[in-house]
């Protein structure tokens, strides 16, 4: 039951990361870059580091990322008014507004993928989530 329950969340998370793939490519930005400007949203404003440790990949890899989303437009670099050694990250309009389209397109797919289920059953299957999602799991 667990290997085809895992089959269905690939899938679904599959689909969800080529929603990303397609908005990055009229972007010209990768998967990744696209979860970083994800994550520095959800956050409103991080210090370079705090970017780096939320998304788990190397400093000099997020480095490059960020110079790219700045000249872009993405993303604009503040000082921070805490620590004046420390510039913050922001995501700027244009971010936002690209932001908001992948999550509706997201939020299309998954409702596509629910319209065959009753109100219960889309109210049960978060509920369902929810409770994996606050287990922890440590590999």
């Amino acid at each position: 039951m667990y290997k085809q329950l895992e089959q269905q969340i690939t899938v679904t998370h599959n689909d969800l990361i080529i929603v990303n793939r397609r908005f990055g490519q009229r972007a010209n930005l990768t998967i990744e870059q696209i979860d970083l400007l994800r994550t520095l949203n959800e956050y409103h404003r991080l210090s370079q580091y705090d970017l780096t440790m939320k998304v788990g990949k190397e400093q000099s890899i997020v480095s490059r990322w960020i110079k790219k989303l700045v000249q872009l437009g993405y993303v604009v670099s503040h000082q921070s008014h805490q620590d004046l050694r420390c510039k913050e990250l922001e995501v700027t309009d244009k971010s936002r507004i690209l932001i908001n389209q992948i999550n509706e397109a997201r939020q299309e797919l998954i409702e596509a993928r629910c319209e065959r289920l009753s109100e219960t059953d889309v109210k049960l299957l978060h509920d369902l989530l929810a409770k994996l999602n606050k287990k922890s799991f440590v590999i």
